[in-house]
């Protein structure tokens, strides 16, 4: 495996990665911020709520299920597009301009998750931590928890992560020097031997002793991907081996 497709393949893992976090985290913004949207329509418009709430999709692009039915059913898309479009009229009676920079910031960033834009561990920590604020404005410490503590373990995971690549990169790189170390004294004994015991024609089988010990410390410099010890798989909680979870796959989207 090259360098390059290595890196690749880890990259790709490592993006995955993030979208699952990022997914997980709107999963709960959802479930706290659609009935709190809600009920500050209704104690703003009453029985009108839908109607300005339906009012906020005005491009076709934009519409979502919510203003296809008479029950809405909120996803963090709508509930975030309701809030920030109704903002003056409901939420700045009880939010600041913090809070609808962390709305607007926090559209942005869904918008590139569902439309499968790539996402960093930068990114995605900070999704994370305006969703926690956000949560906590509204008054949902619980989901705020939650996420504080998805927070950590993000975290936590991206640096375990690469002080466990750094120590093996460096474990790999000691044992390398040490293998190319034997090779060459190996090598050395070798073709002196032959060359104090035999004729010319000794000359001849050291030169292909040389060889071939080239060779094998050139194959010993050649680049070894990271191999991953063993870890916890954050969903299925299994023992594995791997970047990738070989036992739980990917869950649907259920974002729109």
């Amino acid at each position: 495996m090259s360098d390059s497709t290595s890196n690749n393949k880890t990259a790709e893992a490592q993006t995955d990665l993030q979208r699952d976090y990022v997914r997980d985290a709107l999963d709960v913004l959802t479930n706290a911020l659609g009935p709190y949207v809600e009920s500050q329509l209704r104690a703003t418009f009453g029985d009108q709520w839908k109607r300005n709430a339906r009012s906020s999709f005005r491009r076709p692009r934009e519409e979502s299920p919510v203003g296809k039915s008479d029950e809405f059913t909120w996803d963090a898309h709508s509930a975030l597009t309701v809030m920030w479009d109704q903002w003056n009229a409901v939420f700045r009676q009880h939010l600041g301009h913090y809070e609808r920079s962390l709305v607007s910031e926090l559209r942005e960033f869904r918008n590139r998750w569902a439309h499968q834009r790539q996402l960093n561990f930068d990114d995605s920590y900070r999704v994370l931590d305006s969703i926690e604020r956000l949560l906590s404005a509204i008054g949902c410490d619980e989901d705020a928890r939650k996420i504080y503590d998805t927070k950590q373990e993000l975290l936590g995971r991206e640096f375990s992560d690469k002080i466990n690549e750094e120590q093996i990169t460096k474990q790999n790189v000691r044992n390398k020097w040490w293998t190319i170390g034997v090779y060459i004294v190996c090598c050395i004994a070798i073709v002196a031997q032959m060359i104090l015991s035999w004729s010319s024609s000794g000359y001849l089988i050291a030169g292909f002793v040389v060889l071939v010990f080239i060779y094998l410390i050139y194959q010993r410099m050649q680049f070894e991907p990271v191999i991953y010890g063993p870890r916890e798989c954050r969903k299925c909680f299994r023992i594995i081996y791997t970047q990738e979870c070989p036992y739980c796959g990917k869950k649907p989207s259920t974002q729109e």
